[in-house]
Parts: structure tokens; sequence; C-alpha cells
């Protein structure tokens, strides 16, 4: 028995001094995360410049969304770049890592800090590279199919409403791709060789092995892949600010960016946070939807 006591003592004591330990994290996160979501919400049913008192409107500034163009723009933009993105940098990512098992352990390390290195890229910094690639008369893109004689390919990338949206696409993934890439190859790391062995002397081919046996076993990885890609797809906005500022003609507003104008350059907070509110709600259902639709499974080993 008091054995047993001096465990419980111990057990409560280790509790409280992870607790204390834990608490000034937890004040942090309530004054600067938790405060303001909930002080936005309450903003979202008041109609607010900044400088007059706030007036109670109730659900209009939720209601006027749905009769913004330039919003429902954004929330197809948002979605497109977060979608999309995440299903190529996710199929290369998961790929790379594959491809990386059959390289030795010295070059395996240097391709994976090379293939990693866009995603510790600050995005302002990855932007203004691609505004350098992008650029019409001496970026390296219209350059290279100037050389292999593909000049009627040649465009403005970033003021053309055809391309801009698809240009921003391409360095989201690039940039994503890396995460992805060490994310699933550490899944490998850890998976039975034995499995790998028993495939390779039944006749299994390389893919095979990948398609049955690798990629199951590492669909928790995956999924953790697909959940980090999305919400940085949909959460894009420096590379978007930086590249093409939203246009053009609002070709590549997305939902941070629409949201930003109409808070601190149109001073309509209130339907700032309104929208912020909703943007909330399309993140948490993305994330929802990838866990679904990219689901982990566990197998005995």
């Amino acid at each position: 028995m008091k054995q047993t006591s001096s465990f419980g003592w111990l057990n409560k004591r280790t509790t409280l001094t992870g607790f204390t330990f834990l608490a000034p994290a937890l004040v942090v996160y309530l004054i600067f995360a938790v405060y303001p979501f909930l002080n936005s919400m309450v903003l979202s049913f008041f109609k607010w410049n900044g400088f007059s008192p706030s007036t109670f409107i109730g659900i209009d500034n939720y209601v006027n969304t749905f009769s913004d163009k330039t919003f429902l723009l954004a929330i197809r933009n948002s979605t497109y770049l977060g979608v999309v993105s995440a299903f190529f940098s996710v199929t290369i990512g998961v790929l790379m890592a594959w491809l990386l098992l059959y390289v030795g352990r010295r070059w395996g390390s240097f391709f994976r800090t090379i293939l990693f290195s866009p995603s510790m890229l600050p995005a302002v910094i990855t932007a203004l590279i691609f505004a350098f690639v992008y650029e019409p008369e001496l970026g390296i893109l219209n350059s290279l199919l100037r050389w292999v004689g593909l000049e009627s390919w040649q465009t403005a990338w970033l003021t053309n409403k055809a391309t801009a949206l698809n240009s921003i696409l391409f360095v989201s993934a690039w940039k994503q791709v890396g995460l992805t890439m060490v994310l699933c190859f550490a899944g490998m790391q850890g998976l039975n060789l034995s499995l790998v062995e028993s495939a390779c002397l039944d006749g299994a081919s390389d893919w095979k092995i990948f398609q049955k046996i690798i990629l199951p076993l590492i669909m928790p990885f995956v999924q953790l892949s697909a959940i980090f890609a999305l919400m940085g797809g949909l959460k894009i906005f420096d590379t978007v600010f930086a590249l093409t500022s939203g246009g053009p003609a609002n070709a590549t507003t997305v939902m941070p960016l629409w949201i930003l104008r109409n808070s601190f350059t149109l001073n309509k907070f209130g339907y700032g946070a309104a929208m912020s509110m909703i943007f909330v709600l399309i993140v948490l259902l993305g994330m929802i939807v990838a866990k679904v639709f990219v689901k982990g499974t566990t197998y005995e080993q």
C-alpha cells in the first residue's frame, strides 16, 4: 500500500509539474489565438469602420458575402490552389521518396537536402525567384521556350488571366513537394524489410512492391502530408501578394488577400471578420475531407 501511495503522489506531482510548464504557453495561446478568434466572431455581427462606434447588424455581413462576386471568386481560387497543389505535391513527393530508397546513403542525404530546400525558403523569397523565372522579356521560362523553338508559347505569365493562377499553382506545389518527400521517406525508413524481401523472392517488380506493400504501409504519412499541403494551398497569401497582388483583374485573388483588403484597406472590419469565419469553416472542412479521402491504415509488421 505504501508503494502504491508513493507512486500516486509521484504521478500527481509529475502532473502538476507538467501543467506548471504548460501554463505560460497556454496563456500565450489564449491571449494571441483564442481571444482574437472569439473577438472576430463577435465582430462579424457588427458594422465597424475602425473609428466610429460599431453597429449590430446581425447576419447581414454573412448574407452580403454571397453576393460579393470577388469573394466567391476568391473561394474558388483558394480551393483550386489548395486541392490541385496538394494533389501534385503529394503525388510527386511520394514518388520522389520512393526513388530515394534506391540511392546510396551519401547521395541520398545530398538529394534529400536539395529537394527539401524549397520548403525551407520563406514564401516571399520563393515568389521573388519565380518573378524572375516568369519575367516576360528576360525570364528563364520564356528564354527556354525561345531556345527550343516554342516562341508561340511565350506569354506574360503573371499578367495573363489565362496563365496567372496556374503559374502560382506551380510555385505552391514546388514549395510543398519537399515536405511530403521527407515525411514519406521517414515512413519508408521504418518499414519492415522482411516484407519487401519476401515480395522480391516471389518475383514481384519494384512497382508492384511500391504499389502493394510500401504505399499502403506509409498511408498515415501520406495523409499527414496531404493535410499539410491542402492547408498550405488554402491559406496561401504571401506568394500571391508578392507575385500578382491578386491581379490581373482579381484573377488570382485568394481568400486571405480579399479579407485583408476589406479589413485594412476598405475599413470594413465587420465584413472582413465574417469572411474570416467562413474561411475558417472552409479550412476545417478541407482538413476533414483530407482525413476521410486519404485514410491511414495500420498493419501488423
